[in-house]
């Protein structure tokens, strides 16, 4: 029961951090668009955007500390600074690497692809160029929050993203009030919230600092075990997201612009429901690495069905719900007739987004077991299979075909990660 509560906080706060900025950008973006104009306020989500994307330049490290603070916990129950200072050296050797990319692509972008009145390319130049200081901020932001999770101090953890979030709409929101509804201090608004959530991070783990640096003669190969976990990471979380997300584009190019807010519209819906399965594998993926290291098979398997179910039945609730109202509910966001063409398709992307929930677990079991490898390979199998099915299914059926191809992945991508995370590494059964 004590164990249970623990997990129960540790996903309120996660969840917390991660949905609250989103109550607070419905609030603010409104106010923030009045204040910019439609023009500046669409390179200001540009920025957002590639911040977000450059944010990919630590090259999946932080879930590798989390992996490797989780497993020394669990091993020796202390935690020393050689433990993760390879592991921050290279988020911010690749922070600064991604920032220069970053400046570099903002550069050529801005003055050959995007048509600009003239007044505003010096002030989108100047304001990317403040952007890209905050990817450093980014990837060392995302080392800190992956030693805090590993330490499964979620509420702090949870308390900096929904800190971050905040600043990154109240802040803008404050520009706009304060009559600086210019770009370059918006943008330099989002480095400093980046500054102010790493500076805090770093203090609240200031007793890691402090402690005696041993066994720093393993921080070579402590590197380079982070930096192998953390390139087989990034091979996932780039091809997982692009098959959640990136139908829409071949979508649009067989059905037309006129019919792809039919599939975009539902699955965009259906996609924030993913937070939640998300929050609740971020509080497990500590608690796998732990189990990896010092737990039985038995006791593995016990606990990877204990987090299984839990996503299982609020998912199950859910989905079955919003499948059960679909065009009721579609009638009243938008209009019956977009309900009566896009409801169907709801339904469907509900099957595979309760799958896709489902997958979260096995995934962060897999994963915090040190079998990145395994997963990132089935993802780019799952790629070379979904993109052709995909073609195929719009040619044949349409929208629909693309919603069931769609779900179809997320079927297999379910029944083969779970198939794997209750094998070890010599193929016996967890």
């Amino acid at each position: 029961m004590k164990q249970t509560s623990a997990v129960s906080r540790s996903f309120t706060w996660s969840l917390l951090g991660t949905g609250l900025p989103f109550l607070l950008g419905f609030v603010t973006i409104p106010r923030v668009v009045a204040g910019l104009g439609m023009e500046r306020f669409g390179l200001l989500t540009l920025v957002w955007t590639a911040i977000g994307y450059f944010g990919l330049f630590d090259f999946g490290l932080g879930r590798a500390l989390t992996q490797q603070v989780a497993g020394r916990l669990a091993k020796t129950g202390r935690l020393v600074r050689a433990d993760v200072l390879p592991g921050l050296k290279l988020v911010g050797v690749f922070g600064v690497l991604g920032a220069l990319v970053m400046w570099g692509l903002s550069w050529y972008y801005i003055q050959f692809v995007l048509h600009l009145p003239l007044g505003m390319v010096e002030e989108a130049l100047r304001a990317s160029a403040w952007a890209s200081f905050s990817i450093p901020l980014v990837t060392l932001g995302s080392g800190l929050r992956g030693i805090l999770e590993g330490k499964e101090e979620f509420g702090k953890a949870g308390w900096l993203r929904g800190l971050l979030g905040g600043l990154n709409f109240g802040l803008p929101w404050l520009l706009v009030v304060l009559g600086l509804g210019h770009l370059v201090p918006m943008v330099l608004s989002l480095v400093l919230a980046r500054l102010v959530v790493v500076a805090w991070n770093a203090w609240w783990l200031r007793s890691l600092w402090k402690a005696e640096r041993q066994e720093d003669v393993v921080e070579e190969q402590t590197s380079k075990s982070l930096f192998q976990f953390g390139a087989w990471m990034t091979l996932s979380n780039v091809v997982g997201p692009f098959m959640v997300a990136a139908d829409r584009f071949f979508v649009a190019s067989a059905v037309g612009a006129g019919l792809l807010a039919y599939y975009t519209v539902p699955q965009d819906a259906v996609l924030r429901l993913l937070v939640i399965p998300a929050a609740w594998a971020t509080v497990w993926f500590p608690r796998f690495s732990g189990l990896a290291t010092t737990a039985s098979p038995k006791e593995f398997r016990k606990q990877l069905w204990q987090g299984l179910r839990w996503v299982a039945v609020v998912m199950g609730v859910l989905c079955l719900g919003l499948g059960v109202f679909a065009g009721p509910l579609l009638s009243l966001w938008l209009d019956t007739g977009f309900a009566k063409n896009a409801s169907g398709i709801a339904q469907i992307l509900l099957v595979g987004i309760f799958f896709n929930a489902l997958a979260h677990i096995p995934l962060a079991a897999l994963q915090a077991s040190g079998r990145v490898a395994l997963t990132a390979k089935l993802h780019v199998l799952e790629l070379l299979l979904f993109v052709p099915a995909l073609l195929w299914a719009l040619d044949v059926a349409g929208l629909w075909g693309a919603a069931w191809v769609w779900t179809a992945r997320t079927v297999f991508d379910c029944v083969f990660l779970l198939g794997f995370s209750v094998k070890n590494h010599d193929g016996s059964k967890l």
